[in-house]
């Protein structure tokens, strides 16, 4: 009969066969003086790391309460040694399921270390490829921060070009309709105006050529002030002009801003996309990795469940196979002691008869005290 002791390299256990193996017989012919004592030896089944999502089935224990000592009925010799051979049996295949269920777990746990070894390794990479990508999305999102505010500052601007556009539009209007009135330009028009006054002053001419001569001069002018006034709002035009230009130079440099920082924040996009997209290889890597290992873990805890109900009951039935035991002891010397009771009184006969005795009977009298030294 093999028994079961130690661990296994692979599996968690280690299956022994101690040196004698004769001490179970299919017949009780004496009694035995002592049955080999077989610890069934703990389960240590590794568990799968938790992953995301892995089903771990613990094996519970439960409290069994504690009984009053179970009283075993004295049999007779006969059905004595039925009874030691039927718990002997019952030992011996408990036993060999034991085994069984080592060898059986062996096998489950057979590749487990590899798979977790490969599921560990690609979570790994998967937790340090995620840090990259959140680097990466942290960059992204920093620039288009940067490129809102430049956008805000574009918007400012391009709300103060209007306006400058607005108030030239308004100074062109009033140039044009003040160039409408005048006709001309400056020179032309003080010339004219000048000629018209000296001869308005120093000619000696009739009554009506002077009315028209003075309504003239009126209207050179008006129309003299007209083209100052114009070429007054046109400086005023080139100065706003060149103040628009500033803005629209600075709006410009905001936009040019704007896109390298734009390019620059596709490139993070784009880069991050690329490794969430590796990420998700691997995680589905990982996962086959991880589903294969836990059915693996499936088909042990069943096997970890009889592990317990076996450990529950050899120790029953060795304590039990034990009491039998000492009854049959207790038999075999009451039959013993009986069967000394009679060579006793035959040798003490022959002591009595003849004074000549064996050695055994010898020693049995004066083990007796029926002959003292």
């Amino acid at each position: 009969m093999q028994f079961l002791t130690g661990k296994n390299k692979k599996a968690g256990f280690e299956l022994t066969e101690p040196e004698n193996t004769q001490n179970t017989r299919a017949v009780v012919d004496a009694p035995a003086a002592d049955t080999p004592t077989v610890d069934a030896p703990a389960v240590d089944v590794p568990v799968p790391a938790k992953q995301q999502e892995e089903p771990v089935i613990e094996q519970k224990t439960k409290n069994e309460s504690i009984d009053s000592p179970k009283v075993f009925p004295k049999l007779p010799e006969r059905e004595l040694k039925e009874k030691i051979n039927h718990l002997r049996q019952q030992l011996e295949q408990k036993e060999r399921e034991l085994k069984t269920i080592f060898k059986d777990i062996s096998l489950h746990n057979q590749g487990g270390e590899e798979l977790k070894v490969k599921r560990d390794g690609l979570n790994a990479k998967v937790k340090e490829q995620s840090a990259k990508a959140n680097e990466l999305r942290k960059k992204r999102d920093e620039a288009n921060a940067r490129i809102a505010e430049l956008k805000s500052q574009r918007d400012q601007l391009r709300t103060k070009g209007k306006e400058f556009g607005e108030k030239i539009g308004g100074l062109k209007k009033t140039r044009d309709e003040l160039n409408l009135t005048a006709r001309g330009r400056i020179e032309t028009l003080e010339k004219a105006y000048t000629e018209e006054l000296n001869t308005f002053l120093t000619a000696d001419i009739p009554l009506e050529l002077e009315i028209n001569i003075f309504n003239r001069l009126i209207e050179l002018s008006q129309r003299l002030s007209a083209t100052k006034k114009a070429n007054e709002i046109h400086s005023e035009i080139t100065e706003e002009y060149s103040k628009g230009k500033e803005i629209y130079t600075d709006m410009d440099s905001l936009h040019a801003q704007i896109q390298a920082l734009a390019q620059e924040s596709q490139k993070y996009h784009e880069e991050m996309i690329s490794l969430y997209k590796e990420i998700d290889v691997l995680r589905k890597e990982a996962d086959s990795y991880h589903s294969q290992l836990s059915e693996k873990y499936k088909g042990i805890n069943p096997l970890r469940k009889k592990i317990g109900a076996l450990k529950a009951e050899i120790p029953k039935l060795r304590d039990e196979l034990g009491v039998y035991l000492e009854q049959m002891k207790d038999a075999q010397l009451s039959k013993d002691e009986q069967k000394n009771m009679g060579k006793r009184e035959q040798a003490k006969e022959k002591f009595k008869k003849d004074g000549r005795l064996s050695l055994d009977d010898f020693r049995l009298l004066v083990e007796n005290e029926d002959i003292k030294l």
